[in-house]
């Protein structure tokens, strides 16, 4: 039970720090796995900025509702295919940062160049199709899309980033968008020069050890309370 009512008190963290960053704007929803179970938490179809933890649904990994009562997201196939692909996932986000959409409908990569951006190594795939994932066929190619990436561009339509942990999806899709700046504004004044491969295995080990995801995790938590 003390479990439970944490993971529930860190979804909706991670919609108030999603909301606060604007990485969502009305729309997008996020998920956590069950520890112990064949289930996952996920958020309604509600804005996150106002989404509480009574309105939270369990679901089943055939993406039905097995507690709630608010209707579910229209993309919920997309967190049930991601659950039941990769059960070393735990948690996901669904959002919409601008920039990182830039890099969804062009031919250019979004790949790292600095130190956040690292997590980002060889860039960040690209699911070509425009629809929302509102099947498990479509679902299933997300996940497919994405491998062992912590986030996929969706073609017009968002991201989706991933963790074993909340807070990690979260970090995720802060560093994704910060990623997407950080190039965009180098385009803009020469030629990127993006970290090599074994340049982002270091930078990954530099830039978020479990001591500063936690550290990162409760200063967002903070100032979206503060808010």
């Amino acid at each position: 039970m003390v479990q439970l009512r944490q993971l529930r008190k860190d979804i909706i963290s991670a919609c108030r720090i999603l909301s606060h960053q604007k990485l969502v704007a009305g729309f997008g929803h996020v998920s956590a796995r069950i520890p112990n179970s064949a289930r996952f938490m996920m958020t309604p179809r509600i804005s996150l900025a106002l989404v509480k933890e009574r309105d939270l649904l369990t679901l089943n990994l055939s993406g039905e509702i097995v507690e709630g009562r608010q209707p579910a997201p229209s993309e919920t196939w997309l967190h049930a295919a991601l659950m039941k692909a990769k059960p070393e996932i735990n948690a996901i986000t669904r959002i919409h940062a601008r920039v990182a959409n830039m890099f969804s409908v062009t031919d250019r990569k979004l790949e790292p160049v600095h130190n956040h951006g690292s997590f980002f190594a060889s860039g960040v795939p690209v699911f070509h199709r425009p629809d929302l994932i509102t099947t498990p066929e479509l679902g299933a190619a997300v996940a497919e899309t994405l491998g062992n990436k912590p986030a996929v561009l969706l073609r017009g339509n968002g991201q989706v980033t991933v963790g074993k942990s909340i807070p990690e999806a979260v970090m995720m899709a802060i560093y994704l968008e910060e990623a997407a700046e950080i190039l965009y504004g180098a385009l803009q004044i020469g030629t990127p020069i993006p970290l090599t491969g074994d340049e982002s295995a270091q930078r990954q080990v530099e830039a978020l050890p479990p001591v500063d995801l936690a550290r990162a995790w409760q200063f967002f938590k903070n100032r979206a309370a503060a808010s």
